[in-house]
């Protein structure tokens, strides 16, 4: 029983750790359970055992997954989400802004991202780049029916996508940040507007100049940010963004996240859809495999003006051309 219980304080006192000071444990627990207080006191004292029904509302509520608590890295649970309907990517937006909201609440807190394509989370800076981007995934990777023969425009997508992005943006500007990009990563972004103008998949060469216009506004932002070492852009703020270019080719998006003592991998798969686990080996493993990717990669923020103006050089000239293909 001692070994229950203390797995149990253990487990409660984790989600402690991701909500505000502010915030009554009891109470908040008391609202996720739906029982009284004194019965969630008996819980974090141990003299009451959580129901297996009880620890999979907290989990899913609080999207941390109970095997962090186990150390069998032979067997890994995921987390899936699907996005098959528009029903199915607006889920997909609002987990991230949960989970970015509850690792931003932590007072100990940190994502670390190799990237094989730009971060989600700067696109929504920018609408009708954002628009894009989420128009292409549903259509050409998701293949959502309802987008069949449909071109490219912004009243193609929900302006309520567009405010859970934007309230993703700002709260991603928050949480301190390593980000590994290679030369593809931005690339992958210019590859794919290329591809739609080639195929013909823009309403009007506006739309096309729109986007690509706002990607060149993308690369000048995330130039400055990184120049500063802060993603609000204002100088004398505390540094809490980082950015390295990998000459090794990253073959797949790894996201290791820190919310109070709770550490995830985020792992794309088919894509942009994700999976994501806590279990302790695996998280282990990964942080070490993206530490080891810091080591070999250049660092092109901060002090590094010269290997920060030669990559994002490389990246304007290539969407240069692109412009002059499409106003050719």
């Amino acid at each position: 029983m001692e070994k229950e219980n203390n797995l149990q304080i253990n487990f409660l006192n984790r989600i402690k750790d991701i909500i505000p000071d502010s915030t009554s444990l009891a109470d908040e627990l008391a609202n996720v359970l739906q029982v009284s207080t004194d019965s969630v006191y008996r819980r974090l004292r141990g003299e009451t055992l959580l129901t297996v029904n009880e620890v999979y509302e907290l989990c899913t509520y609080y999207r941390i997954s109970f095997d962090l608590f186990t150390h069998q890295a032979q067997n890994i649970a995921f987390q899936y989400d699907d996005l098959k309907t528009p029903a199915g990517f607006h889920t997909y937006l609002s987990t991230i802004y949960n989970d970015m909201k509850q690792i931003a609440r932590a007072e100990n807190k940190q994502i670390i991202y190799a990237a094989i394509d730009v971060p989600i989370f700067h696109h929504f800076k920018y609408p009708e780049l954002s628009a894009f981007k989420m128009f292409y995934w549903m259509k050409a990777v998701v293949g959502l029916p309802s987008l069949d023969g449909k071109k490219f425009s912004v009243s193609h997508v929900s302006p309520e996508f567009a405010e859970i992005g934007k309230g993703i943006y700002e709260v991603y500007q928050n949480i301190p940040s390593v980000e590994i990009w290679t030369d593809e990563t931005i690339n992958s972004l210019i590859k794919q507007i290329e591809f739609y103008w080639d195929a013909g998949y823009f309403e009007t060469t506006e739309d096309a100049l729109t986007v690509c216009t706002q990607a060149r506004e993308e690369i000048e932002t995330l130039k400055k940010q990184a120049e500063l070492s802060n993603k609000s852009m204002k100088p004398g703020l505390e540094e809490n963004f980082t950015l390295y270019h990998s000459r090794i080719e990253i073959g797949n998006n790894c996201i290791f996240t820190k919310k109070g003592d709770i550490e995830s991998i985020y792992l794309s798969v088919h894509t942009f859809n994700k999976i994501v686990t806590g279990n302790p080996g695996f998280v282990t493993d990964s942080k070490a495999w993206l530490e080891n990717l810091i080591k070999k990669s250049d660092l092109i923020s901060g002090s590094s003006q010269i290997n920060r103006y030669q990559f994002f050089k490389r990246a304007s000239d290539k969407l240069d051309l692109l412009f002059l293909k499409i106003t050719g």
